[in-house]
């Protein structure tokens, strides 16, 4: 018989080390601890059924069956010797950067585990499978991401916490395109086939911000936020040498530079989704809707 369930995953966004992470590179994830997923399954016998709630909860209906399919299947499973009740309430926005669907498989993957169907420790791996359907190819980044309570650096053979030493003044916010990540993996794949040479220094060049992004994070010298602001800048600019730069997520990374940002990149995947900046102040004076960070 199966067990009743609760578990919660969140969002998140990326400071630097997008895509090239899934050429071993490093990466810098951080969690949005008010957007998240909550999962809860009643055991029962009757026939197996699901319902949603939250801001995102209608648009995970599809999603949600075919993630728990997907599982079963590579379970050796049949959703036919289910049964029981899932409620789903969800605050992640999809299809814009925020690890919607990471949150959602991590979620499932802890559903299976605890339902004796899954061993603990192939839950990190489970969850990279079944992010596959979405992604193509997960590197596993946004499933540390929306699984840990805190920043992490993040490659595929190692993962460690990340605690900045300050705070700096970093917001989130949409250019309301939204943006399709296997897409965008496909894009940059593509310049790999195509001029391997430009692709390996663009993934030198993320690769050294995020370097140049922990080493600020660590530090309070007078020096780290002009470091930190360097950073993401070029990690920006890897966004635009990949051609993940659309024009509306160009025209909102702009309207933040006017408005007093100091360092502007996308975060997620690119073309369209979010857009992290970074400020000097607390921001005045500026129609575009902020979420601290």
């Amino acid at each position: 018989m199966f067990c009743n369930f609760k578990t919660t995953t969140h969002g998140k966004w990326i400071l630097a080390g997008e895509h090239s992470v899934l050429r071993g590179h490093g990466a810098l994830v951080f969690p949005i601890s008010n957007r998240q997923l909550i999962l809860r399954y009643n055991a029962s016998n009757s026939d197996l059924a699901a319902n949603y709630s939250g801001e995102s909860g209608a648009d995970l209906h599809l999603l949600f069956w075919g993630v728990l399919e997907q599982g079963a299947q590579i379970l050796n499973q049949s959703l036919n010797d289910l049964n029981g009740n899932f409620h789903l309430e969800c605050n992640i926005p999809i299809g814009v950067g925020m690890g919607a669907s990471a949150a959602l498989c991590v979620a499932t993957a802890r559903w299976f585990c605890a339902q004796k169907i899954l061993e603990q420790e192939q839950v990190f791996d489970f969850s990279k499978q079944l992010e596959n359907l979405f992604h193509g190819e997960s590197s596993g980044l946004d499933i540390a991401g929306v699984s840990n309570p805190s920043g992490m650096y993040f490659t595929k053979k190692h993962r460690c916490t990340i605690t900045p030493k300050w705070q700096p003044l970093w917001y989130l916010s949409s250019c309301e395109q939204i943006s399709i990540t296997s897409h965008c993996i496909g894009q940059v794949k593509t310049l790999w086939s195509e001029n391997p040479k430009k692709a390996g220094a663009i993934d030198k060049h993320m690769s050294d911000s995020v370097e140049q992004a922990r080493k600020a994070l660590a530090n309070t010298t007078t020096g780290s936020h002009i470091q930190l602001a360097h950073a993401i800048n070029q990690a920006g600019a890897c966004f635009e040498q990949w051609g993940l730069v659309t024009e509306s997520l160009e025209q909102h990374m702009k309207a933040l530079r006017d408005a007093g940002a100091v360092a502007v990149k996308p975060t997620g995947s690119g073309s369209g989704g979010h857009v992290i900046s970074l400020w000097d102040k607390e921001p005045t004076g500026t129609s575009i809707q902020l979420t601290k960070l």
